[in-house]
């Protein structure tokens, strides 16, 4: 793993290991959850904080096959588990749910010393946004999760569906006064719940109403090698913003070609 911004030291000893080290010192080493977790922490203080965790092609595509994984990588998913075990709350679409197989949220000891230290739980909690709550209640995500598993909707939801969900053990919170949820007062329903550190993995749609909204302060971008053609998706879709939202860089890192890339809002 090679650290490309921000640059530290560019005349660190090749003997050098850890990410305070310059490039050459780190590509060669795959870097540890530690070093991982220090690199993508949470902004310290107790302010909310959203950040997003996708995957893009090279010619833009966001997933394949209707599936982000062809365009992963192993690092990629390393990467993947390490935001995850930083997460009070994983936040993710309806829709992404039923492509993906989501299944719980699992505790992982390589993270169990850092987030009783945080004052977070053995896992993240699994928030599913969906309208419509079309959900099999059937699946572990579920029936056995470490946690029980959270559906954001809105008040004029199906209620023999919100009955259904409740019955499986989800935990159903109103975030929208209409069938829908609101991005902003999802944001908001999770941070009163104490869960303010907020990963979102998708899927587009969902990340879009995020952009839209405003409330979107990162995103975790793996740039990968590859090229899809074809029509898929984009990482994020729906109505354009009226202004496009600026974001700097905040760091990137680099392994067997992909590029690990952290951007914040302006």
């Amino acid at each position: 793993m090679r650290r490309l911004l921000p640059v530290t030291d560019m005349t660190a000893p090749e003997t050098t290991a850890g990410p305070a080290a310059g490039p050459a010192a780190e590509g060669g080493r795959e870097w540890s959850f530690d070093e991982l977790a220090d690199a993508y922490a949470y902004p310290e203080g107790d302010a909310v904080w959203l950040r997003a965790n996708m995957v893009s092609s090279l010619d833009g595509a966001g997933q394949h096959d209707g599936r982000s994984q062809p365009l992963s990588s192993d690092t990629d998913m390393r990467i993947f588990g390490t935001l995850r075990g930083l997460a009070d709350v994983i936040v993710v679409g309806a829709e992404t749910v039923r492509l993906e197989g989501y299944r719980p949220a699992r505790a992982r000891e390589v993270f169990a010393a850092r987030r009783a230290a945080a004052g977070q739980g053995e896992a993240p909690v699994i928030a599913v946004v969906s309208a419509s709550l079309d959900l099999d209640f059937s699946l572990p995500l579920f029936t056995s999760p470490l946690v029980p598993t959270l559906i954001l909707t809105g008040a004029a939801a199906p209620a023999d569906r919100v009955a259904a969900a409740r019955e499986a053990g989800a935990e159903v919170l109103v975030a929208g006064d209409g069938a829908g949820v609101e991005p902003a007062r999802a944001v908001a329903v999770l941070a009163a719940r104490g869960l303010r550190r907020q990963l979102t993995e998708g899927g587009p749609r969902l990340l879009g109403q995020f952009v839209a909204a405003g409330v979107l302060d990162e995103l975790c971008l793996t740039v990968s090698p590859t090229m899809t053609a074809g029509g898929a998706q984009r990482i994020a879709g729906g109505p354009s913003v009226a202004v496009p939202t600026r974001f700097q860089v905040a760091s990137v890192l680099e392994q067997d070609g992909f590029l690990f890339t952290r951007y914040r809002r302006i």
